[in-house]
């Protein structure tokens, strides 16, 4: 089994970031020998111009990952190893021809860099800073961006790995788990195929590039993985290892028992490399839309809330390709960017002073003509409301002294430089609550779209001219200079932010001449210059906005020498430092809005809620279903702990009594009983059953504690629960509401929560009626005669059903169906038990629940003489969502039978 170390703490850009190499001169692309003339020990060039291959399957006894079927084409070659990268070429300590494993894919693709240097060619990958857990094993990357077109060394796309295992495809000569004694053997001792390449099927799996995305029907051409997603970004490996059966091991397999993170690492996944440019790179969507990315992230969030020294930022900026406005949660660990569908070609973003809301316009500043004005929730799936009112632009959330919140709006943005167009236009403001408009109201004659003061006082407007509204008088300042990207800062010192054209007064005030844009101004309420900002070398500003509620901070879009409005950064004007944010094609109209820290909430929103670890340590599904427990921890009567099979077996939301399933991966008893003591018992005040997995196949799998440290992680949340004894004086709303807030951020928690953490498998599998005589088995049986394993695990079990007698609640062991197939096998189950071990721990929970009046055990297994029949299973040990509906429907009646029994 893959032991999850945890997730990439940032969403995997695709633009790139300078890593060129001016000494190195690739031969022209148009030259078909290009590959050839390289003449790379240890590589085969695979002739794959003009060719197609078939990814996924439409096979029906297959994973759902694996299906369904899809073409994909290539108008290149490719050059790939002969063999997997070993342990010597690492420099690991292990014997130098083994396939390197334990190793992530961020190690992988170091190694990649590493040998694109040594060898004189421009590095494929680029990032801005690395993380390493204690063994010194890469974890994450900030900023990490993957460049296909540039000729380096790399690993191979999911497409290129398929295509040159399949030219000679033969598993059942390769290493697998029928003759390689779960061991792996050195490179090329098993079947080299006709092209010079071995270990393709079997001995350790590989990690290719891509990122894992559902399939479609449709072709695609230089198909390069799945499109960055917010939360957690699954990866595809390759070929199978010496765990599986040969049958088992297919060209269209994607990934291994649990799900594949950036930063998982594993005794039997390795990897091998790939070299050559891909021309025009495709990628999908998780819709299947074949798509293109314009963006990258270049920063980790600790880093965000440093600079802004706020616990909580949001950004919003137009990537103006497409026409999208993008958005970016820095209060997230994983942190993203989600397109938001906003129906509109949409500019001028604003983030409302609570941060739940964007406001936008169709118009564009300096443009006559008619706008419209929209505010959506930052929410992906959210529909814009329109506001009333005949034409309006540049909208800017303010809040009133008596503390309603309203946006103030422009009739019209166009030229200023015409004192009778300017006055012909107005200024208006209207006020915003539960997402509904009241009635507009006019504040000025003339369009000042570049903010009103708290006051009411001050309002100012560019492009072309710096125009102010001060005490209701009309003023022209900057000397009447060019000046636009106008921005009144909201902090109470109502400055002014500005560009302008090199004006002779800005050149005075500076002492120094520059370009255009290449100088933000600052001036004071009076409009007296008294700040400026140069833009980084080579670069000069575009878009600049202060941050809300700053006087000191401001965001902008920083434009290359070619015009093109390539990255975001904060900037803070009092030290001119810069923070990069985000990196694209075209980036513009960035709004950046940060929490007010408020002295009078005892919570530490630096903490509070963020289960998720920045470092790529912790698991999705533990921080997933942690927030269910305060929102439910009032109600809940049933609480079910333990893992995959669990997670996957109990439909919480199915159940007579009100049931939260908060079971984890990796999670064995261990964990069990920590989530049980620390969180559930001195929370969930109305807790009746205690439902928990006795997968003691698993139980050798862990040291005691480790499974629960994996799915910590190095999370602030866990930390700051565990620095306050887990609250066990109680929590109040305002915590609830924003663990709520964090978990509601995250892709798949809606789900999450509306099945009360159940996870909806699908139904792939007949255990009885697939057609195949086998049943995976992953591990050596060996392990289970140490006793010391799982006994540690029967402690465990003791201890919690002592915490339980004290507090009056039931135990319910549910020990959970796998395939009836293992009775044909010396395992208990995939993870490598003996059957005669397990039937002995089988018959020591017996003996355990009839000796306990509070532990009732409730085995569907039956050692593989059960009747989960037909489709219900999801795998080998997993059940799918009808095998779920089963299972549930007896617990249910297990515990309708319990609450009938005096207790």
């Amino acid at each position: 089994m893959i032991k999850l170390v945890g997730m990439l703490a940032l969403a995997l850009g695709l633009g790139f970031i300078g890593c060129s190499n001016s000494e190195f001169n690739y031969e022209s692309e148009d030259n078909p020998d290009n590959l050839d003339s390289l003449s790379l020990d240890g590589f085969v060039r695979v002739r794959s111009m003009g060719k197609t291959v078939t990814l996924g399957t439409d096979d029906e006894f297959a994973s759902v990952k694996d299906r369904p079927s899809m073409e994909a084409s290539f108008d290149y070659d490719f050059l790939i190893g002969k063999q997997e990268v070993t342990c010597g070429d690492m420099g690991l300590a292990c014997a130098g021809k083994l396939p390197a494993t334990n190793v992530t894919y961020f190690d992988a693709i170091l190694y990649a860099n590493k040998m694109s240097k040594s060898n004189g060619f421009d590095t494929v990958y680029s990032y801005t800073g690395l993380s390493f857990d204690g063994d010194g094993a890469c974890v994450g990357m900030d900023g990490l961006v993957f460049n296909p077109q540039v000729q380096g060394f790399r690993l191979p796309t999911e497409a290129e790995w398929i295509y040159a295992a399949g030219l000679d495809w033969q598993p059942e000569k390769g290493w697998h788990n029928g003759n390689s004694d779960f061991e792996l053997h050195p490179v090329c001792t098993s079947y080299i195929d006709k092209n010079g390449i071995c270990d393709m099927a079997g001995n350790a799996l590989e990690w290719v590039n891509d990122l894992w995305v559902p399939f479609h029907s449709k072709g695609v051409g230089d198909f390069v993985g799945g499109k960055p997603l917010d939360g957690i970004e699954e990866r595809v490996l390759k070929g199978g290892s010496v765990h599986n059966a040969s049958s088992s091991i297919h060209l269209y397999n994607r990934g291994d028992v649990y799900m594949v993170t950036s930063s998982t690492k594993a005794s039997y996944v390795g990897f091998r490399l790939a070299f050559g440019a891909i021309p025009s790179p495709s990628y999908l969507d998780e819709m299947g839309n074949e798509i293109q990315i314009n963006y990258s992230l270049l920063v980790k969030s600790s880093a965000v809330k440093k600079f802004v020294d706020k616990p909580l930022s949001k950004l919003v900026f137009r990537e103006d390709v497409h026409g999208n406005l993008a958005y970016v949660d820095f209060n997230d660990a994983y942190v993203s960017v989600v397109e938001m569908n906003t129906g509109v070609s949409a500019y001028h973003p604003d983030i409302s002073p609570d941060g739940r809301y964007v406001a936008f316009c169709t118009g564009l500043e300096g443009v006559s003509g008619p706008s419209k004005v929209y505010v959506r929730r930052l929410s992906e799936n959210d529909t814009p409301v329109e506001l009333p009112a005949e034409s309006a632009a540049i909208p800017r959330f303010r809040v009133l002294e008596n503390g309603d919140t309203v946006i103030v709006y422009v009739s019209d943005a166009g030229n200023n430089k015409d004192d009778a167009a300017f006055k012909s236009r107005q200024t208006w403001q209207v006020r915003f609550s539960n997402g509904k408009f009241g009635k507009p109201k006019k504040l000025f004659d003339g369009a000042y779209h570049g903010g009103v003061s708290k006051d009411g006082k001050l309002a100012v407007t560019g492009s072309q001219l710096l125009r102010a509204s001060v005490d209701g008088s009309e003023r022209v300042w900057y000397g009447k200079n060019q000046a636009c990207n106008v921005s009144l800062s909201q902090g109470g010192a109502d400055k002014t932010l500005f560009l302008d054209f090199g004006a002779k007064m800005g050149r005075d005030f500076v002492g120094a001449t520059y370009r255009t844009h290449e100088r933000a101004l600052i001036a004071n309420r009076t409009g007296k210059l008294i700040q400026s900002v140069s833009a980084p070398k080579g670069f000069t500003f575009d878009h600049v906005e202060w941050v809300n509620g700053s006087d000191s901070l401001f965001v902008a879009t920083l434009v290359d020498a070619n015009g093109a409005h390539r990255k975001i950064v904060l900037v803070n004007a009092n030290t001119s430092k810069m923070l990069s944010l985000v990196e694209g094609t075209e980036v513009w109209h960035p709004a950046f809005w940060a929490h007010e820290r408020n002295a009078n909430v005892r919570w530490d929103y630096d903490s509070l809620g963020l289960y998720y670890s920045e470092n790529g340590q912790a698991t999705q599904f533990l921080a997933q279903r942690i927030p269910l427990l305060w929102m439910y921890r009032d109600s809940a009567e049933v609480v079910c702990l333990g893992n995959s099979h669990m997670q996957m077996g109990v439909a919480a939301n199915q159940m007579s009594l009100f049931a939260i399933n908060l079971a984890a991966v990796p999670c064995d008893l261990h964990c069990v009983e920590e989530l049980y003591e620390k969180y559930v018992s001195p929370q969930v005040t109305n807790l009746k059953y205690l439902v928990i997995g006795l997968d003691f196949d698993l139980w050798g799998e862990y040291e005691p504690g480790e499974s629960m440290a994996w799915n910590k992680g190095e999370a602030p949340g866990f930390v700051y629960d565990a620095n306050h004894e887990f609250w066990r004086e109680g929590v109040d709303s305002l915590f609830v509401a924003r663990v709520s807030e964090i978990a509601e951020s995250r892709r798949g928690f809606a789900s999450v929560r509306s099945n009360r953490g159940w996870t909806n498998g699908f139904c792939v599998l007949d255990w009885l009626s697939n057609g195949k005589e086998f049943a995976e088995v992953l591990v050596d049986s060996a392990w289970s005669d140490d006793s010391r394993r799982y006994e540690s695990n029967f402690a465990e079990l003791d201890r919690i059903l002592k915490i339980a007698e004290q507090h009056n609640v039931v135990v319910v062991g549910l020990i959970f169906p796998l395939s009836p197939y293992y009775q044909n096998t010396g395992s208990y189950g995939r993870h490598g038990m003996r059957r005669s071990t397990a039937k002995m721990l089988q018959e020591r929970l017996e003996k355990l629940s009839l000796e306990n009046e509070n532990f009732v055990l409730m085995d569907e297994n039956k050692m593989g003489k059960h009747d989960y029949l037909g489709d219900v299973a999801y795998d080998y040990d997993h059940l799918c969502w009808r095998g779920a509906g089963v299972l549930t429907m007896r617990l249910d009646s297990l515990l309708k039978t319990l609450e009938k029994s005096p207790r």
